[in-house]
């Protein structure tokens, strides 16, 4: 029923109020003066509805100060239902401060209109968007508009129709820039005349820096702009050219083709005195133009009023008391007068002799290039530095039975194997980023349908900045020796397979032997280290097989048929797994594991442990000291998952460092002999963690030691 009930400490404070106690259970809006009791007791009858009222009432306190107030009443109920109604809740905050600032805002707006309606000029602002917000009085009495027509994007409509999309994209282009601008324009004023009005404006900006709009300025220049358009059309007539401009320029007036001016470049061009063409009509000063057509194109353009622009004119001139052949480009243009008539022509030339011949030097070598690539063996083509071909030669279209259409730019897709275009696009972004040598051996479809195997090269070429101007592609058939690759590969396969079956069983043997004789003292075998000797026949047994494994993966590495079974599994856990099983078998090293990283991958686990097992018997091989070897589990980066081996050992050069995961490599030095192998495991191990599209690298210095690191993405279960 509106008695207060409770009003908390600062309520009391704001108020004014000595003690709550004198004003408690009475009438709420007892409190405020008679002429605002009526909005108090509508408030309350409102929240006792069920209804939220918001409002603002001024009302000086308990002991008179004045205030004004924002007043939120809402009702309050306390068991969640719209039936009970037992509290009216009333927030009451003071805004006088906020009161006075609207206040001096209000007063300074209004100064501010009083100031800009008295200028001369038209003032304009603008918000954030370039929509108008403000005009003053001078723009309203010049148009003859309200003010609320020129707000937002209305002011164009008070510019000449034909002056407007200039305009506006003036206004577009420097709003963009957020810079000053000034644009000129026509505007039709209530007295019905036409006047010019230049605009200046300029952004503006809060106090805290953030950009608000723009505000400006607009003028009549209508007597400005009538001389200048007077001087426009006396500059038209009479000093259109620059005298000592960098083309020979000269303007031709009349059906006659008076030479009326003339800059030095074109008389001497000429080879002629000034005075001794100045005034006079151009074909009877230059009758040898008058032959060689050049009167017609210039009727031409008198009448139509069409430019006309000639490369490479051929034209024979006199010079020094002689006629001499010469390339020209020439520029014709009409010259207008202010009512639009055509009253003669400009002539701009330029002599390209030099240009011309230069040219054509260009066009010969490169014809003779041409001939000569057709003659040679080998397919050659080159390429723009996006990759587009621009030419192949001969050999290369009798190969394909294509023409040039058909395969440039990158039409010679098509003649890829689809296999390796995503390889050959991937290593072609490569070769570009670093501006090295792509290499790489391809299959290409000839015309008789078959893919036929090429070792295809491109080198950049660069100009003295190191940019690479073009490509030059020299491809050669690699058929007969991916053949002759072929047959070795299966020739090896076959020997390793025969290879495998007896040592199979040597092995086999050696450890039955081994078996029987393993509670027998040597003692009791008439003295013969039998043991000791089959323990070595074991471990040699193992180092073939491990031999032989190496090139039978070679094989399947080089034929394409090495297939990874993959599957998701952790990484952590394989390293785990992979290190306790070569502990059992090498017991001179500590083989120690740090784990900064946990993560899943998708790929091969055999093969990725076969990988681990290589890299961590590399460092057992190379370390003699029996130095330890670190294992190490971390991320370099998003998405991604490394292991790296290190060992203490003997080191590589930096040269080798380079080769270390090629065929066949093997480091050299003077304790070679002290290590076996083909040197094709490392080549094997970064087959196989390519195959997984990741990467393998080498950090290393001679007497301290190699790092080998393998990198791998982390397992994307969406991806799979």
């Amino acid at each position: 029923d509106g008695r207060l009930e409770f009003m908390n400490s600062n309520g009391v404070c704001l108020l004014e109020i000595d003690d709550f106690k004198s004003v408690q259970n009475t009438h709420w809006w007892d409190m405020w003066q008679p002429e605002n009791q009526q909005i108090i007791k509508d408030a309350v009858a409102k929240a006792k509805g069920g209804e939220k009222v918001q409002f603002q009432v001024f009302s000086p306190t308990a002991k008179g100060t004045p205030k004004w107030w924002d007043i939120i009443v809402l009702p309050v109920q306390e068991d969640g239902t719209d039936n009970n109604l037992p509290r009216i809740l009333s927030v009451s905050r003071d805004i006088t401060e906020q009161k006075k600032v609207e206040e001096v805002i209000r007063e300074n707006e209004t100064r501010f209109r009083s100031i800009t309606n008295a200028s001369t000029a038209a003032l304009w602002m603008s918000d954030e968007n370039f929509q108008i917000t403000y005009v003053n009085q001078t723009w309203i009495d010049w148009t003859g508009q309200p003010f609320e027509k020129h707000l937002g994007e209305g002011w164009l409509k008070s510019i000449l129709p034909e002056d407007q999309e200039i305009t506006w994209a003036q206004v577009v282009n420097d709003f963009t820039a957020r810079r000053n601008f000034k644009m000129d324009f026509r505007v039709k004023w209530t007295d019905g005349k036409i006047h010019w009005c230049v605009s200046e404006g300029a952004p503006r900006y809060l106090s805290n820096g953030q950009f608000a709009g723009y505000a400006g300025t607009c003028n009549d220049i209508t007597e400005r702009k009538q001389n200048e358009l007077k001087e426009k059309e006396l500059l038209t007539r009479f000093q259109t050219l620059v005298i000592q401009a960098p083309v020979a320029i000269c303007v031709l007036r009349g059906k006659d083709y008076i030479i009326e001016v003339i800059n030095k470049g074109m008389y001497e061009m000429w080879d002629r005195k000034i005075e001794d063409i100045i005034n006079k009509p151009a074909f009877d000063v230059l009758p040898e133009f008058r032959e060689q057509g050049l009167k017609e194109l210039l009727d031409n353009v008198l009448n139509t009023g069409e430019p006309i622009v000639l490369d490479e004119l051929p034209l024979t001139i006199r010079r020094h008391d002689s006629m001499e052949n010469i390339f020209v480009k020439f520029v014709y243009e009409p010259l207008r007068e202010v009512d639009g008539t055509i009253s003669g022509v400009m002539a701009l030339a330029h002599e390209i002799t030099e240009q011309v011949l230069s040219r054509k030097k260009i066009e010969e070598s490169e014809s003779h290039f041409r001939k000569m690539a057709d003659l040679m063996p080998a397919k050659i083509s080159n390429a723009d530095t996006a990759g587009n071909v621009l030419y192949f030669n001969k050999h290369w279209l009798d190969f394909t039975g294509l023409d040039f259409d058909e395969v440039k730019d990158f039409g010679y897709y098509k003649m890829m194997h689809p296999d390796e275009i995503d390889e050959f696009k991937n290593r072609f972004q490569k070769a570009s980023e670093t501006g090295t040598d792509l290499e790489m051996e391809m299959r290409f479809l000839n015309k008789d349908g078959n893919y036929v195997w090429h070792l295809n090269l491109a080198s950049p070429l660069k100009d003295e900045k190191g940019n690479i101007k073009m490509w030059v592609g020299a491809t050669t058939e690699i058929q007969k020796i991916k053949e002759e690759e072929e047959r070795k590969g299966d020739f090896i396969k076959m020997v390793s397979h025969e290879l495998k079956t007896p040592v199979t069983s040597i092995k086999g043997y050696v450890q039955l032997l081994l078996s029987m004789l393993k509670d027998t003292p040597e003692t009791e075998l008439a003295g013969l280290p039998l043991v000791s000797s089959l323990t070595r026949i074991d471990s040699q047994v193992l180092r073939l097989t491990r031999l032989i494994t190496e090139m039978l993966d070679l094989t399947r590495l080089e034929t394409g048929m090495l297939e990874l079974k993959k599957e998701l599994f952790g990484l952590n856990e394989l390293v785990n797994e992979t290190v306790k099983d070569i502990t059992y078998t090498n017991t001179k090293h500590i083989i120690r594991i740090h784990t900064d990283f946990t993560g899943m991958v998708y790929g091969d686990k055999d093969r990725l442990g076969q990988v681990l097992i290589n890299l961590i018997n590399n460092a057992i091989k190379y370390s003699t000291d029996n130095n330890p070897i670190d294992v190490t589990i971390h991320q370099p980066g998003n998405n991604l998952i490394a292991v790296s081996v290190k060992d203490y050992g003997i080191g590589i050069n930096k040269t080798d460092q380079l080769k270390i995961f090629e065929r066949f490599f093997r480091a050299g030095g003077k304790s070679e002999h002290t290590y076996s192998g083909f040197g094709i495991g490392l080549y094997i191990t970064n087959q196989i963690i390519e195959r997984h599209h990741g990467f393998i690298s080498v950090e290393s210095e001679k007497e301290k030691g190699s790092t080998f690191t393998f990198t791998l993405h982390l397992a994307n279960p969406l991806s799979r």
